[in-house]
């Protein structure tokens, strides 16, 4: 339903406005495949974190907030270890790279950061967007490298040492586990203060109690509100762990490359140089592409 009322501003966002700054490849009958695809995969985890809400809700009344959020975490982890194996290839096409330099060059990187990862893969995004980037996904024994085919092409080997570098720090100094902390605490605090101050509103609505159906529509409001409430927290927190991160980038690598690999990322994915200091503090998860390239070029 949300995804109904909210649609023609997804359209102007991911679609128009991707295709007027030449962003976007997708045709209007492929992007709404794509968006079919994942309303579909998004669904059916929604369905499973609401039925096992509710199912938590009805079993510990007393307790739920506790259990709650304890399932809110093996979720987390869940999906983070089968993102790349399960997720990732629905959308998107993964081989192996086969630059056999490249892939040892930045496995010998990973080994530097002191990481083992299980290989280096290549997935196919220059079918959608110009727009480059790469990640180091997964948990375990299925954390891989993954890189764009957009960067592959446009970069040079120092240039996607320096962007693999950045992702390595996430990972070198555990800053998915801090999130995972991040999130456990600040669950807890919306499910406790959800528990507390639902007795109000349940008694407004006439509702039976959290467990009564007919008030979802109202408790997921809620919880989008409490979200909105704590975004500018989230995002303070992740724009440290993004500097720590630039920052053992340029050690493992160099200032140099590491700035001409950020400077190459904002152009191609037309980086706001300059965004109002609001909007960064409000939504900005990173920091501003300018204030990092000026770091790494000053270390």
């Amino acid at each position: 339903m949300s995804y109904a009322i909210l649609w023609p501003l997804h359209f102007y966002g991911g679609f128009l406005l991707e295709h007027r700054f030449n962003l976007s490849r997708l045709t209007f009958r492929a992007w709404c495949r794509r968006e079919a695809k994942q309303l579909a995969v998004s669904g059916l985890l929604g369905l499973v974190l609401v039925e096992g809400f509710y199912a938590i809700l009805r079993q510990a009344p007393g307790t739920w907030p506790l259990w709650a959020t304890l399932g809110w975490v093996m979720f987390s982890v869940v999906l983070a270890r089968l993102f790349p194996t399960l997720i990732l290839p629905l959308f998107y096409k993964t081989t192996p790279l086969q630059d056999a330099d490249l892939s040892q060059r930045l496995l010998a990187l990973c080994q530097r950061a002191g990481l083992s990862v299980i290989g280096v893969f290549r997935f196919d995004l220059g079918a959608e967007t110009r727009k480059a980037n790469a990640a180091l996904a997964g948990l375990g024994g299925t954390r891989r490298v993954l890189l764009t085919d957009t960067l592959l092409g446009a970069f040079t080997p120092e240039e996607v040492e320096g962007v693999l570098a950045h992702e390595l720090g996430h990972h070198r100094f555990h800053h998915v586990r801090a999130f995972l902390v991040l999130s456990a605490v600040g669950s807890w605090a919306a499910f406790t203060l959800t528990d507390i101050l639902s007795r109000r509103w349940l008694a407004l609505w006439q509702l039976d109690g959290l467990t009564d159906l007919a008030g979802f529509p109202c408790l997921a409001l809620w919880f989008w509100g409490l979200g909105l409430v704590g975004l500018p927290l989230q995002n303070g927190i992740s724009r440290l762990l993004e500097w720590q991160a630039d920052r053992f980038a340029v050690r493992l690598t160099t200032g140099r490359a590491f700035a001409a690999a950020l400077r190459r990322l904002a152009a191609l994915n037309l980086a706001d140089p300059s965004p109002p200091r609001w909007m960064v503090w409000f939504f900005y998860d990173h920091p501003p592409i300018t204030q990092r390239i000026a770091a790494a070029e000053a270390s």
